[in-house]
């Protein structure tokens, strides 16, 4: 078999693409790369898709238009070795035989650590504790307390693979969990031992909120002052998901009155600018987008994807298949 790998950026194929990981492809597959730093568009992809039977991308590959798939005869297997597939695919891609594979695990489990430490690092006001010390401020013990996070309630607003794994991390703290999503049946938040929640009711009663939902149409701009508002003072608000899913106007409005603090990783805009408010407010912490950033995790997104298509010749179950319902779910830009 034949496979085309279509990552141009040599940083991204550095990272991706270990020693062991291409050796590995390359005892059952014939292996071509796109050249690096070279313009590679859907026009280039189609010109070169028909002698291939599978295409491994990342961030930076172009869109398999249907002028792609049109040439894409033998092809039957797309692996991408990122999150969400909706940067490279459409639609029309589930009306064919070629499997569709995401190494979404792997990145969530980066993205679900990353939240679990700012939940953490939030609840114990490690950013501002630790700025007050460098100006010359030693804590109160007589009075000073931090909010923490054992036996608090803490509501996920989003049902998948990172508060999955969220939900993994917290138990041994003795958390109480409620979760606002429809894709999370009763039968199941049983048997993960949480609670369903109302949006409205979950911002109300928990002392922390942290936003798992993917961005689509539905879900950007469903976190706005009516939700915020009910926060609990010195309430906890992370979003490791997306900058758009909350209304920043509402959330600079909250955070003004100095009542919440705010964890965020994503953002409206991005890069954050430099002047942004967001940068200015004592209350949150700020960080440049690195959910995804795990040092063992990242450089295994292109493994599990070589290790699918290896499972894929073989007729074995694919553990990173994208169905059309799932890919309706996905984030989009």
């Amino acid at each position: 078999m034949k496979t085309l790998v279509t990552m141009k950026n040599p940083e991204l194929r550095e990272l991706l693409w270990q020693e062991a990981t291409l050796h590995k492809l390359k005892s059952f597959s014939d292996v071509d790369f796109i050249a690096l730093n070279e313009k590679f568009t859907s026009e280039d992809l189609a010109e070169r898709i028909g002698e291939y039977d599978a295409c491994i991308t990342s961030w930076g590959s172009p869109v398999f238009t249907p002028e792609v798939l049109a040439r894409a005869t033998k092809l039957k297997f797309i692996g991408h070795g990122a999150g969400s597939v909706a940067a490279i695919v459409n639609e029309d891609v589930f009306e064919t035989d070629i499997a569709v594979i995401t190494a979404n695990k792997v990145l969530a489990r980066s993205t679900a650590e990353c939240a679990f430490s700012m939940i953490f690092a939030g609840a114990w006001n490690f950013s501002s504790l630790s700025a007050s010390l460098k100006q010359g401020k030693w804590s109160n013990n007589n009075r000073d307390t931090v909010l923490g996070v054992t036996r608090r309630v803490i509501g996920l607003v989003g049902y998948g693979e990172i508060s999955k794994q969220v939900i993994r991390m917290l138990k041994p703290f003795h958390v109480k969990i409620l979760l606002c999503s429809s894709y999370c049946s009763q039968d199941e938040a049983n048997a993960q031992g949480i609670d369903l929640c109302e949006l409205n009711d979950l911002f109300e009663q928990s002392d922390i909120v942290s936003l798992h939902n993917t961005l689509t149409d539905q879900t950007r701009g469903m976190i706005g002052s009516e939700q915020l508002k009910r926060l609990r003072n010195g309430a906890l608000f992370v979003n490791t998901a997306r900058g758009p899913i909350v209304q920043e106007h509402a959330l600079l409005e909250e955070l003004r009155t100095n009542r919440i603090k705010a964890m965020l990783d994503v953002y409206d805009r991005e890069p954050l600018p430099v002047d942004h408010e967001l940068l200015k407010l004592p209350n949150v912490v700020c960080l440049p987008h690195i959910g995804g950033f795990h040092g063992i995790l990242k450089r295994e997104l292109c493994d599990f994807i070589v290790d699918e298509l290896k499972r894929f010749t073989e007729g074995e179950a694919l553990q990173g298949k994208v169905t059309i319902d799932q890919y309706r779910r996905l984030t989009r830009k």
